[in-house]
């Protein structure tokens, strides 16, 4: 006979998830940064995590809402770490704002979101819409913050989205050169000449022109 106390045992982690969301998706953000999403699997997530497969289905209804989830997350992450880093908060101008940003992100561990990025958009690519709609999170969520702080520098608005997009494409393509390189010195020096043309304003940019 099947003892019915058994029913009842519960792993910890799992019961502790049931009423925590948040700290569950933070448990899943760090092991999706550090696996990837290319073999990613909610089984071995799940064991790998404490908690059953039956808990991730009920929190994230599939691996793909939970892939949308945890790039959310890594999005809104950063946003609330503009308003505390006061490393961030101090800077000048949107180019010392970005230079100090660039040397956070091209740290290792700071890497780990941009290669994960880098797989949800060829993913996303290859099979539209099975990631569902990514473009907020990964394009126009991080074009916000740089926008608002080269407004503040006195660009238009139509520059500041333009910069912004420049920027950001910038330090992808640096990003993925990094990783697939390692070749740092390379990475800074292209950053700190990009860095001088972007912090030039639409004056000095004609200017320049008209000399040479």
């Amino acid at each position: 006979m099947t003892d019915p106390s058994a029913s009842a045992v519960v792993d910890g982690r799992t019961l502790r998830h049931q009423h925590r969301r948040p700290e569950l998706l933070a448990e899943v953000t760090k092991y999706v940064l550090d696996h990837g999403i290319l073999d990613l699997s909610l089984r071995r997530m799940a064991q790998a995590l404490g908690v059953t497969h039956a808990t991730l289905i009920r929190h994230f209804r599939s691996k793909d809402h939970l892939v949308n989830e945890v790039i959310d997350h890594i999005r809104a992450d950063f946003l609330a770490g503009l308003q505390h880093d006061s490393g961030l908060l101090d800077t000048a101008t949107a180019t010392e704002f970005l230079g100090t940003a660039w040397e956070r992100l091209k740290q290792p561990r700071e890497q780990r979101q941009f290669l994960l990025l880098f797989e949800v958009a060829a993913r996303a690519t290859r099979q539209p819409g099975g990631t569902g709609d990514v473009s907020h999170a990964i394009v126009q969520g991080w074009l916000e913050p740089l926008e608002q702080r080269l407004l503040a520098d006195g660009r238009s608005a139509e520059e500041a989205a333009a910069t912004a997009t420049l920027a950001l494409a910038l330090v992808r393509g640096l990003q993925l050169d990094l990783l697939v390189s390692g070749d740092r010195g390379r990475a800074d020096a292209a950053f700190e000449v990009a860095m001088s043309q972007i912090s030039r304003t639409p004056s000095q940019t004609a200017r320049a022109s008209r000399a040479t």
